[in-house]
């Protein structure tokens, strides 16, 4: 085992500080001697979960070797273990204090216990729980990790070959309870599954560290080939955005592209989109409409804008209403600003601006759209207002963000900042009376 242990892994024979992760088990106490039979600059660390009665005996055994072996041990006890999702919380634990060692003693090559049979449980339980390709690909020998990098080098053995090797070594090491425990899943596919599945072949370990090998080659060339379309996003103003064109034709690349670059953006808006969203949004987007949202979660939204895609804060619509009288202003709940005065001549300066007559009837009324709104855009032509939006394809949430005006008898005078009605009358500046103001 000494010798195909070593060539599976060439990290091992160079001179960079080893720190390995042992938990006393029989697993990290066959990898801790496989590396001291070569002599090899290691320190040991272990947490001491104390969710378990002999998990501080554990922790004195383990201090007692160290101590005889003359190897460096680092100690983390974890003081207040969590009542929930224990597992996740412990693995956290675990690796935050492995990084922290690593950083602060200097050890370049961080070194667990995991095998073959690990392997196979864990693609197992990926593809029982389902996800994306990369999420079905089990664990990987070697990867980047704080400072530096950890590695799995028993991943080519079975848990057969290493307790055979502990009988032979009689190593002293201890078998933790819980495992035989039919309380958590993968106990049960451990249990119950992977002991069927090697009867029926006994290759099977090696076929899923070759499927695991595949899965990986696959998403990496899925990678490569969707990189320009990913370097197309988009990123400003807290939203990423990407054009008709950069989103792929076919359905697969489509998923694939929509899985990464939600995998991109995840780091900042903190949502994790599901596999049920992924789907979703395939389907809309073949439905072929030109505007639609999709809430993702915690205020998130996908959102099409006729020829372009956005991921963005779904923005709150202030429903309050403001009231105008001649030379007021009022500073709306967007940051925007309205002012209105008495004139006889439009300014030059760089605003929106809205030319009224003198018969119009005050107060003004700013507020947001409402159903059934409608605008007389000329002497004999009126306009639904949601009409006029997408005639001329105005994107919705700039639809969402405009303000309606109204006069005090509910006249709509003007749909800030995209038209005036045909109450304006710019062309005659003899008759101006009130000229309206709107700063963005």
């Amino acid at each position: 085992m000494e010798q195909v242990f070593f060539r599976a892994n060439p990290e091992l024979l160079t001179d960079q500080k080893l720190l390995l992760a042992v938990s006393t088990g029989v697993d990290s106490m066959v990898l801790l001697d496989l590396l001291e039979q070569r002599g090899k600059n290691i320190g040991i660390a272990h947490v001491n979960h104390q969710l378990r009665p002999e998990s501080d005996e554990e922790a004195a055994f383990l201090r007692e070797y160290c101590d005889r072996h003359q190897l460096p041990f680092y100690l983390k006890v974890w003081e207040q273990p969590a009542q929930k999702n224990i597992e996740a919380e412990a693995r956290k634990i675990r690796y935050e204090f492995f990084e922290k060692i690593m950083r602060e003693e200097g050890y370049s090559l961080l070194l667990t216990a995991h095998h073959g049979d690990d392997q196979l449980e864990t693609l197992l339980m990926r593809l029982t729980r389902g996800g994306s390709l990369a999420g079905h690909s089990g664990i990987a020998r070697l990867q980047s990790f704080g400072n530096g990098r950890l590695l799995r080098p028993l991943l080519p053995f079975s848990k057969e070959q290493i307790y055979h090797y502990a009988k032979e070594k009689q190593l002293n090491y201890f078998e933790d309870s819980t495992n035989t425990s039919s309380d958590y899943f993968r106990n049960r596919i451990r249990q119950s599954v992977v002991p069927a599945l090697k009867k029926e072949n006994p290759q099977v370990l090696t076929h899923a560290q070759q499927f695991h090998q595949q899965l990986v080659w696959a998403d990496q060339l899925i990678a490569e080939l969707l990189k320009e379309n990913l370097r197309n996003v988009e990123f400003a103003d807290q939203r990423w955005s990407f054009s008709k064109e950069t989103l792929p034709a076919e359905r697969g690349a489509r998923y694939y592209f929509l899985a990464a670059f939600f995998q991109q953006a995840e780091a900042q808006t903190k949502v994790a989109v599901s596999q049920q969203q992924l789907f979703m949004l395939l389907d809309q987007i073949e439905q072929g409409n030109s505007q639609w949202t999709v809430d993702l979660g915690a205020h998130w939204q996908f959102v099409r804008r006729y020829q372009h895609y956005y991921l963005e804060k779904q923005q709150l619509i202030n429903d309050g209403t403001y009231q105008l009288a001649e030379n007021e202003q009022c500073l709306l709940s967007d940051g925007s600003r309205v002012r209105l005065s008495s004139s006889r001549e439009l300014t030059k300066a760089e605003l929106y601006q809205v030319s009224l007559p003198g018969v119009l009837k005050l107060p003004l009324t700013i507020r947001r759209r409402q159903p059934g709104d409608r605008i007389r855009l000329t002497e004999t032509l009126t306009k639904r207002v949601s009409r006029y939006f997408i005639d001329k394809k105005i994107p919705a949430d700039q639809r969402a963000n405009a303000w309606v005006v109204a006069d005090s008898a509910g006249e709509i005078v003007a749909i800030l900042p995209f038209v005036n009605s045909y109450l304006s009358i710019a062309d005659e500046t003899d008759r101006i009376h009130y000229i309206l103001d709107y700063t963005l």
